[in-house]
């Protein structure tokens, strides 16, 4: 596969659910102009890139396949193994997509859903299309995204195994320290307040696959638009169509596309104004504009502030040390390590730097979803950056892995997936060949799809009135009065 095919089912695959919003969510004529304004769009970028970086073979690409198909199912998507508790939410959205029409009303309060849909809408299109709702069209979709996103970490590393086991362990080790050190000290561990960790991505997949997915796909765009192409506004699509997927993630890539741009143009104003650019810039942003007003009509009660604004303020601190700050410490020592702070792309890196520690100050959500979920973005460019440095440093060095600097890498590769595999060995304990095979011995049931009418009502008896809130469209919105179908 070349890159310019991959990043056009990249595009198409981020696309997609935005054409089916467009046309299940607006009214008439505007549904209409905005699925073809979609398609144009999407042709014009298809016919518009041409470059090749690298190819991947046939064996290449089924050897990620079956990399993508077996994390999709070790993350718990379609029911098979283990899955956390998140998934009652995951599940009971996907069902309310299957189940109601579009745009989702729910029947407690006659209120408009309003809420990132994106990752189920193909899964539920195909639901309402079989007449049933299918696990398997959910896995297959996620397990497509992520075999997407793993293509692109393969052409940016050199086709590196190893380097991809790093992209999936980067980070966590503060979450390792902090349960090691209460152990040591004759503490358990227990949640905290809320939470201000880097988790890793292999980590993210078993919690929240909906946003990791887009997330991985988006930042390999950019990435790809940036460093080769030296043209990062082609990637705004890309960051516009996320949008749909996960909020958070998305207010984040905005962020650093603008940063992006700023290295790019800002000492050379006048290229920033050329005609192509304008158009890559203006053209996704007004499609956008109606899914702004969607998103607008959200009700806002998220808890929000800074983090020392909360209480209590010692613990707060404390799983901070370990959640943010040793991991910044990590990931500022492999930059070191790699010379990357010597690399031309030295101050794109300091800047997501800064970024992280900026985002990790503030939170939102009960459990701070803002950086839970706003982290990623930043985290995985990061690693892409690192990535492609220690992809070049061990073709430089052969025997890479028998110097002292070695060392410090494969101690943090190791402690980063300390965590996640833990995980993963409790989805091989519990899934549905364990519990069909030793059924006195493994009981294992996936959340219910279908407990609840849809997933307000989930949110009411699970969660918290506060929480289920958060679906709510306002009355009266522009969305509500002028948009809605």
């Amino acid at each position: 596969m070349k890159t310019t095919l991959l990043r056009n089912l990249s595009l198409g695959y981020l696309l997609l659910p935005n054409l089916i919003f467009s046309l299940g969510w607006f009214r008439l004529p505007l549904s209409v102009m905005l699925a073809l304004a979609i398609i144009c769009i999407f042709v014009y970028n298809y016919r518009l890139e041409k470059n090749n970086l690298a190819e991947l073979s046939s064996k290449q690409l089924v050897q990620i396949s079956v990399i993508s198909l077996l994390i999709i199912a070790f993350s718990g998507i379609g029911g098979f193994c283990f899955q956390a508790f998140d998934y009652w939410a995951h599940n009971s959205k996907y069902y309310t997509l299957f189940n109601h029409s579009w745009p989702v009303l729910f029947k407690a309060n006659g209120r408009y859903a309003c809420h990132y849909f994106g990752f189920f809408l193909v899964p539920a299109l195909i639901s309402k299309m079989l007449g049933e709702l299918s696990g398997i069209a959910l896995y297959l979709w996620a397990s497509l995204g992520l075999f997407l996103g793993f293509c692109w970490i393969f052409i940016f590393t050199g086709k590196s195994y190893l380097s991809l086991v790093l992209f999936l362990s980067l980070g966590g080790i503060g979450h390792l320290v902090k349960v090691v050190t209460l152990r040591l000290i004759g503490l358990n561990y227990h949640v905290p307040p809320f939470f201000t960790e880097i988790w890793p991505v292999l980590y993210q997949a078993q919690w929240a696959p909906n946003q990791l997915i887009p997330i991985i796909i988006v930042s390999s765009i950019l990435f790809h638009d940036y460093v080769y192409l030296k043209k990062p506004e082609r990637s705004f699509l890309a960051v516009i169509a996320i949008f749909i997927w996960g909020i958070f993630p998305s207010i984040v890539f905005v962020i650093i596309f603008s940063m992006l741009i700023l290295l790019r143009y800002g000492r050379d104003i006048k290229a920033f104004f050329q005609r192509q650019v304008l158009i890559d810039i203006l053209v996704p942003g007004l499609i956008f504009i109606p899914t702004f007003f969607y998103f607008l009509s959200g009700k806002s009660s998220v808890i929000a502030g800074f983090i020392w604004q909360f209480n209590p303020l010692n613990e707060i601190a404390f799983h901070y040390f370990f959640g943010v700050v040793i991991d910044l410490g990590v990931l500022i020592g492999i930059v070191f390590i790699l010379n990357l702070h010597k690399n031309i792309n030295r101050d794109i890196i300091v800047a997501l730097f800064m970024l992280l520690i900026l985002i990790s100050l503030v939170r939102m959500g009960k459990w701070n979803d803002w950086f839970l979920r706003g982290n990623t973005p930043v985290l995985t460019l990061l690693s892409l950056f690192i990535l492609q440095g220690f992809s070049t440093w061990i073709k430089e060095h052969p025997h890479w892995y028998k110097q002292k600097v070695a060392y410090p890498l494969m101690i943090f590769l190791l402690l980063g997936l300390v965590v996640p595999m833990s995980q993963i060995r409790r989805a091989l304990q519990e899934n549905v060949v364990t519990s069909m095979l030793f059924p006195d011995k493994v009981k294992f049931t996936p959340y219910p799809y279908n407990q609840f009418e849809d997933f307000y009502e989930l949110g009411l008896s699970i969660y918290s009135q506060q929480e289920a809130n958060q679906f709510l469209g306002q009355k009266g919105s522009i969305y509500e009065l002028y948009l809605a179908r």
